[in-house]
């Protein structure tokens, strides 16, 4: 196993202690037990899920690095033109968001779409 998925699973393990411990001495009232248990399950599972992966195999290469790049950089350049839109659309009069709004979707389309043009790189098998 390598160090680093061994470190998850322990981190994961002790951080989820303790929020189950935290909520226990709150009697359920507080809320920093819940992000302790979520964070605890997010570490457990993502080292257990790539040693089960991966194994001591690497878990990247040249070409998935490129392809993760390319993915992060189609994503970016898709935020760019949909926030250009969005302030088209504003200065139109057609669409009327504030400011909160504007962010979120904002953070919705670029979240959304690094992933998406990840998986389909990977799934085209390379970048050219």
């Amino acid at each position: 196993m390598k160090p680093r998925n061994f470190f998850r699973i322990i981190i994961g393990g002790l951080v989820l202690i303790s929020g189950i411990i935290f909520i226990v001495m709150t009697e359920g009232e507080a809320i920093i037990g819940t992000m302790l248990l979520a964070a605890g399950f997010a570490f457990l599972i993502t080292g257990i899920s790539r040693h089960r992966k991966y194994g001591d195999d690497p878990e990247s290469d040249e070409r998935s690095k490129k392809i993760g790049a390319y993915g992060l950089s189609y994503a970016w350049l898709t935020g760019l033109l949909f926030m250009t839109g969005l302030f088209w659309l504003d200065y139109a009069g057609w669409l009327r968001l504030d400011t909160q709004n504007a962010l979120a979707i904002s953070v919705v389309v670029l979240a959304l779409s690094a992933p998406l043009f990840q998986a389909y790189l990977f799934r085209k098998g390379d970048v050219e």
